[in-house]
This record gives structure tokens, sequence and C-alpha cells, in this order.
């Protein structure tokens, strides 16, 4: 069994309501799809079809070192458990092969890694919850990412102000100037 963890287009591969999309079987038209019990399905033109989860398990772990280091080329490991604060050794393929990853865990790495930005968009991830987690003090994980979130569009204004035009070094008039 071969996974493509990627993002599924709701529209496009509808799944049953309350149920978690996270990619295709076999690139093809066959959605990959956890009900509210983790268990995964293949689902085909909105029908559910129950699968092994140990065949399941087994195939996943290639699939999310590809969407991983689609992500994070530098080394994966360490970053996704920064950023999507998992255990490091949950992440590790003996572990993904044995117990699988959360299905939410599955559809942010196939919807953030599915696009040519993907390592810059697994540069974000990793800065925002490092800033979320190392500089925040948020009573909760939604506070402290809402935290992060303004601290980013802080500095995305900064760097909109710098980038806008050229930075101008300050006039100096030669008369004022001192030995």
């Amino acid at each position: 069994m071969e996974i493509l963890l990627t993002y599924v287009d709701p529209d496009v591969f509808p799944v049953p309501p309350g149920w978690t999309a996270v990619g295709f079987l076999g690139g093809g038209p066959t959605a990959l799809a956890y009900d509210p019990e983790r268990t995964p399905h293949a689902v085909e033109d909105g029908v559910p079809k129950p699968l092994d989860p140990v065949a399941v398990n087994a195939a996943l772990a290639p699939a999310v070192e590809a969407a991983a280091s689609r992500l994070w080329p530098q080394g994966w490991t360490y970053a996704i458990s920064e950023a999507f604060r998992l255990n490091r050794r949950s992440v590790q393929r003996d572990r993904i092969t044995r117990s699988g990853l959360h299905p939410v865990v599955l559809r942010t790495l196939g919807a953030m890694s599915c696009h040519e930005d993907a390592e810059g968009i697994g540069r974000l991830l990793h800065a925002l919850a490092h800033y979320a987690d190392a500089h925040t003090e948020g009573n909760g994980d939604v506070d402290r990412l809402d935290d992060a979130m303004r601290a980013a569009a802080n500095a995305l204004d900064g760097l909109k102000r710098v980038r806008t035009g050229r930075a101008l070094r300050p006039r100096i008039d030669a008369d004022n100037c001192e030995d």
C-alpha cells in the first residue's frame, strides 16, 4: 500500500461528516480518511471502506517521511516534534509503523507540505511554534498561538517598513560634524 499525504479538497473528495481526510492511497482518486475513532478507511465517491490499521500504519512511515522532508529538508524529526509538540520518539519510523500518528497531525503534515513553498512553510511552522512555546505566557496552546500570531503580524509590519523602498541613512550635515 502506498500513501500520499496531501491536501484533500472536501468538495472534490467528500468524506463523511466528522471524518479526517489525510491524503490518497496509491496516488489515485481514493482518499485515506479516519473516522472519529481513528479507524482508517479508503473513501471513493464518498463511500468509506474500512482498511486494516496495521497495513495502513506500515505504509504511513514512508509517507510521513516524504511529507516532513518537504517541510524540513535539513532534518525533520526534531522540527516536527517541536512544531507539533510531539514526543520525538513518536515520530520515529518504527513507532509510526506500529502506532501511526493522530489523523490531525497527518492532515496538517500533508496539507502544509503539498505546495512549492513547503520548506518556507516548515520554517514558519517551527518559528511560530518556538515563539509560542518560549516567549508567550498564555493560559493554553490557543492563547499562546494567538500571541505568536500577533507577534508574526508585528514582525511582518516591520519587514514591510524596511523593504518598502530603500531604508535611508540619516542625512549628516557636514557643517555640524565634530572632529
